[in-house]
């Protein structure tokens, strides 16, 4: 899982400061918001436009909040450069301080301890997007124009058209990303109710959702997660439980014992746990 965060944080961060970020001037222009897509604004011309905004995908569920609340995104907020070098003791400010560089309007300013402001301080976007978070990530990739997105989406093998399911397979990662952080039995996994799955993502890598369209269990969350990176370090762990519970049951009880802790995770076959999860690339 951290190997896909590191792949997505440094995929966003090059490809946006290729397109926007080109000039010690331009350093802190990830925190302009007219650099960005706005999922609600409907109107077209405007800086962040959403052409997708009239039917944006799961706007009643997963993605209300993104939808709703653009302008209260971390890297927008008036002092977010402040708390970044503030709150990183990693980040040095005097490695930052630039005469050459002047903070243009519209991004975000370092203020200095006794509320003045500091415009020759600017950290850039590969140094602060290591500060966020996988749910923060995830609104950044809705919040992205479609020229950076094309890019990011190209680093994962994927077309522009995808950019609907390739959010989704970040949904169902954060989901697991947060069961894994706060130590719940991974085999009790299922993605929130509230959460939709993408119609092209369920036939595509052939998911079974408990309901029509939401709930994946562990099983189908791992087929995703594979599509992103190897998954076949979970095979010895599989391997030693199916041991285990024969040793302590006999090969018929526990045989019957292991396919029952395999169906809550989403599949009863052990055969098809290797041949979908370790055998098997998908496409989308």
């Amino acid at each position: 899982m951290d190997s896909v965060e590191e792949k997505l944080k440094a995929s966003i961060a090059y490809n946006f400061c290729k397109h926007n970020c080109v000039s010690l001037t331009d350093t802190m222009q990830y925190t302009n918001k007219s650099n960005f897509m706005n999922p609600a604004n409907k109107e077209s011309g405007t800086p962040t436009y959403c052409h997708y905004s009239e039917a944006y995908p799961f706007v009643n569920y997963q993605n209300q909040k993104i939808y709703q609340d653009f302008d209260k995104f971390c890297l927008f907020k008036p002092f977010f450069l402040s708390n970044l070098v503030d709150r990183n003791d990693h980040i040095d400010i005097s490695f930052y301080l630039d005469n050459d560089y002047v903070a243009p309007s519209g991004v975000a300013v370092y203020r200095n301890s006794d509320g003045t402001y500091n415009r020759d301080i600017a950290v850039p976007f590969w140094v602060a997007i290591e500060t966020l978070t996988f749910g923060e990530i995830l609104r950044l990739l809705h919040y992205l124009q479609d020229d950076v997105l094309k890019d990011v989406l190209n680093d994962f093998n994927l077309p522009l058209s995808k950019r609907a399911p390739f959010l989704n397979m970040i949904d169902i990662l954060l989901c697991l990303r947060n069961n894994c952080a706060h130590t719940t039995l991974l085999n009790r996994f299922r993605t929130e109710k509230r959460y939709r799955i993408n119609a092209l993502l369920i036939a595509s890598l052939s998911l079974t959702p408990k309901n029509a369209d939401s709930v994946l269990k562990l099983f189908d969350s791992i087929k995703i997660l594979s599509f992103f990176t190897d998954v076949s370090a979970l095979k010895k762990p599989l391997r030693t439980l199916k041991f285990k519970i024969y040793v302590s049951m006999g090969i018929k009880k526990g045989k019957t014992v292991y396919n029952k802790i395999l169906a809550r995770m989403g599949c009863g076959d052990y055969k098809k746990w290797n041949i979908d999860l370790f055998e098997t690339k998908y496409f989308l």
